[in-house]
């Protein structure tokens, strides 16, 4: 059953796109139109909300609410109710490798207490789009331990994820991911890929994950627009 603020947003997204409603339009204080609806402002507010998540709103205090867009902005959801809708980022979008290096541990902080055979890492970079997109949505930085560090010859332009390639090419199965997301200031070279002003709040969010006998598999380090990409959690508690 859809709620009341959904079938609100709707139908508002529905004037926006056919043309009732023009971007750059303003909407009437909320208490008037909400009596215009004949809804309640709570759930004005709620479908608002909404409309904006989307990227087809902007509300800013004292200057109201007003259309910016005529369609929502595509973005990439990341469930994480179980491992494999975890792992979903690196099975439904593509990794367009931009480059491999060798380092050392030292070499990147966030590698510091995760170990490789020989403190050397194969540094694999990369970005991810969303379909129809040229403008990247992820920048990507996977450190691959040693003894899977031959992965780089086998590599491709374009790969589904470094794991997925690991798991091809030397028999094993990711058996547990271990993640910490943050928000950050988004680095100059990475605005510049990103579409994003220099010092812009971006989602970092650091994974390891590890095959099923417990060895680590590959450190991921990942940069993402915030207003292109989400994480939804949904625990049930029994």
């Amino acid at each position: 059953m859809t709620a009341l603020y959904q079938q609100v947003s709707r139908d508002i997204l529905d004037q926006v796109q056919s043309g009732v409603l023009q971007i750059g339009d303003k909407f009437p204080p909320e208490e008037q139109y909400a009596e215009e609806l004949g809804i309640s402002r709570s759930t004005l507010r709620l479908a608002f909300a909404e409309l904006e998540r989307v990227g087809v709103l902007k509300r800013r205090k004292r200057a109201g609410t007003q259309i910016v867009a005529d369609r929502p902005k595509p973005k990439f959801t990341m469930s994480t109710t179980g491992i494999y809708e975890l792992l979903s980022l690196g099975r439904d979008t593509e990794l367009t490798v931009t480059g491999t290096r060798t380092v050392r541990t030292a070499d990147i902080p966030l590698l510091d207490g995760n170990d490789s055979e020989t403190g050397h890492w194969l540094e694999v970079s990369g970005t991810r789009s969303l379909a129809g997109e040229t403008r990247p949505f992820n920048v990507n930085h996977v450190y691959v331990p040693a003894r899977y560090a031959g992965i780089e010859p086998l590599l491709g332009e374009t790969e589904t994820s470094v794991f997925n390639a690991i798991e091809v090419n030397f028999g094993v199965s990711v058996g547990r991911v271990s993640q910490a997301a943050k928000a950050i200031s988004c680095s100059p070279a990475e605005a510049k890929i990103l579409g994003l002003s220099s010092g812009a709040p971006v989602l970092q969010i650091v994974a390891q994950l590890y095959e099923r006998n417990g060895g680590l598999m590959e450190v991921s380090i990942a940069t993402f627009d915030p207003d292109r990409f989400q994480v939804r959690t949904d625990v049930e508690i029994e």
